[in-house]
Parts: C-alpha cells; sequence; structure tokens
C-alpha cells in the first residue's frame, strides 16, 4: 500500500512538471511571436538550433567537456570538503585553527581568483580550481556541523568495545555525517553550474560557458538560448541524482 502511495505520489509530480514545462513554452511561443524580438526567438528555433548543433557534434563536445571540469572540481571538493570538515570538528587544532579559518574564508567572493589561478595553475585547470574552492565550502560546512552532533551514546558504546578514534569516525561519524554531506553537495551542485559559465566564459577555451559567450557575441540568439537551456538541463538533472540518492539514504535509516 505504501508502495502504491509513493508511485502515485511520483506520477502526480511528473504530471506537476509536465503541465508547468508547456505552460511556459506556449507562454514563451506566444511572447515570441508576438513581440517579434531577434533576441526573443521561438522554441521552435531554440530547438532547431539544438538539433543543428547535435548533429555537427559541437554540442556533445562541449557539453563533455563542461562534465567534466565540473565532475573533477567536484570530486576534488568532496574530498577535501569530507576530511577538513572532519577535521576542524573532531580534533583540537581543527577546531581552534581550522574552523575559523574556514568560516572566515568562505564570504570572499572566490571567483575574483581567476586571473590569478590562470598565473598559477594555466588556464584549464585554473577553470577545475575556482569550480573546486567555490563548491568545497557547502561541503565542508555541512561536514563540520554535522559531525559536531553524532549521538554522545553511540560514540560511549565504540569506545566500550575497545575502538579508537579511527573506529569512532568509520562506524559512527561518518554514516551520521552523510544526510549532511549530500545537502552540502546538493547546494555545491547548484553553484558549480553557475561558476563554469563563469570561468568558461572568461577565457574562451571549449565548454557550454564558451559556446553561450561566443553565441552572445555573434548576436545568434537562439544558440543562446539552446546552450543556456542545456547548461540548466544539466544542473538540474545533477541535482535531482543527488536529491533521490539522498531521499533513498534517509529513507533506508528510517
Amino acid at each position: 500500500m505504501e508502495q502504491v502511495k509513493e508511485g502515485y505520489g511520483i506520477l502526480q509530480d511528473l504530471l506537476v512538471v509536465t503541465a508547468t514545462l508547456i505552460l511556459l513554452l506556449t507562454l514563451w511561443h506566444v511572447a515570441a511571436t508576438t513581440f517579434e524580438k531577434p533576441y526573443l526567438p521561438t522554441p521552435a528555433q531554440v530547438v532547431a538550433e539544438l538539433h543543428k548543433s547535435f548533429i555537427s557534434g559541437v554540442l556533445v563536445e562541449n557539453t563533455l567537456i563542461t562534465l567534466r571540469r565540473v565532475v573533477t572540481a567536484l570530486l576534488l571538493a568532496l574530498t577535501l570538503g569530507l576530511l577538513s570538515g572532519l577535521l576542524a570538528s573532531r580534533t583540537i587544532i581543527g577546531s581552534r585553527v581550522l574552523r575559523p579559518l574556514i568560516l572566515a574564508t568562505y564570504p570572499i567572493p572566490h571567483v575574483t581568483l581567476i586571473p590569478i589561478l590562470i598565473w598559477i595553475l594555466g588556464v584549464e585547470w585554473s577553470k577545475i580550481a575556482v569550480i573546486s574552492i567555490i563548491t568545497y565550502y557547502p561541503i565542508a560546512i555541512s561536514t563540520m556541523e554535522w559531525a559536531t552532533r553524532t549521538p554522545r551514546e553511540y560514540e560511549d558504546l565504540v569506545k566500550s568495545m575497545g575502538g579508537s578514534k579511527l573506529h569512532l569516525i568509520i562506524y559512527v561519524v561518518i554514516p551520521y555525517v552523510i544526510p549532511g554531506l549530500l545537502t552540502g553537495l546538493r547546494i555545491a551542485v547548484s553553484t558549480a553550474y553557475a561558476v563554469v559559465f563563469i570561468a568558461e566564459s572568461f577565457v574562451l577555451t571549449g565548454g557550454l560557458g564558451a559556446l553561450i559567450e561566443d553565441s552572445w557575441y555573434r548576436l545568434n540568439y537562439p544558440a543562446v538560448y539552446a546552450y543556456v537551456i542545456t547548461l540548466a538541463t544539466l544542473g538540474i538533472t545533477s541535482y535531482t541524482m543527488i536529491w533521490t540518492f539522498e531521499k533513498a539514504y534517509m529513507k533506508r535509516l528510517t
């Protein structure tokens, strides 16, 4: 019975999303055909541009470039964020030094570091680095906060059985931190696709951000819309995948 209700809920959500998309596309088409401005192409023109770009291979090639940069940056941010978050919350030195450092550097507008990162790391790795730096903070802070809230009774149980600090981290802290880690990762993923556009449009060396910037300069309005929609779709898909995994993990805990 519970599975039937869950399936019905999913179907209802899909119907709402589908109806919303149809309504938005209809409004878009009406606005485009009514005002007839070059910067507001019709949905059909954008679809035609997507098809042309896909057939030529430009869309696939540059989508893969963007995905490679985002995934690489997120893996770095996830690894460093988890490790530093645990150190900042579970060690004395970390709580006194690393935790204040993370919180103090979080408000910095890190995207302004791109020119300096280009000098130090080169064009390609500077793009990955700036995405990684910005997405690191939601992961590190979420890990740091959740790691300080582990149930005391579980920690006492591991200690009473002769467990070391490593056992405590593996069997108590990390399982308890995972929900917060996934929440931080969801926020990081949403941010990553915004940052990758800035990074790729700063120096045009491929990627969807570079295509958007190039199309904008050439006043190719349907192409701009096509690549923006592609980038947005990647962001929504990535976010939904992590949200689904997080929901399944939380359901398993309960």
